[in-house]
Order: C-alpha cells, then sequence, then structure tokens
C-alpha cells in the first residue's frame, strides 16, 4: 500500500509521475494513430489499382468470350 501513497499526494492530487505516465501513453497513442492511418490511406491506393486491373483484365476476357461466340453464328 506504500506504493498507492506514493503515487498520489497527501492532499488527493495526482503526482507528477502519473501525469507523465499518462502524457507519454497520449503520444505513443497519437503517434500510433498517424501510423495507423497512413498506412488505411496506402493500403486504399493500393486496392485501387488492383481492382482496376482485375476489372481490365475481366473486360478483356468477357470481350474474347462474346467475339468467339458471335463467329460461331
Amino acid at each position: 500500500m506504500k506504493f498507492l501513497e506514493k503515487l498520489t499526494s497527501k492532499k488527493g492530487q495526482v503526482s507528477m509521475e502519473i501525469g507523465i505516465l499518462v502524457a507519454a501513453a497520449v503520444a505513443v497513442a497519437a503517434i500510433a494513430a498517424y501510423f495507423y492511418a497512413s498506412n488505411v490511406k496506402n493500403s486504399a491506393a493500393n486496392t485501387e489499382g488492383t481492382t482496376n486491373s482485375t476489372i481490365s483484365a475481366f473486360n478483356t476476357t468477357a470481350t474474347s468470350a462474346a467475339d468467339q461466340m458471335a463467329s460461331l453464328m
């Protein structure tokens, strides 16, 4: 219990150590949120490129199949 008494002062105020710990936790959370947001942005750009190339490949295949069907008739 002496550990808890050391963290808080006799007047019930939060000690400086707890304040520094909370500030460090907030800083780490802000940095992690920044990197998370930047990775999501990059992921969206990569997904868009992949989607466009897949649609183009499907269009080419569908057009080829339609041309072959037209030649059978």
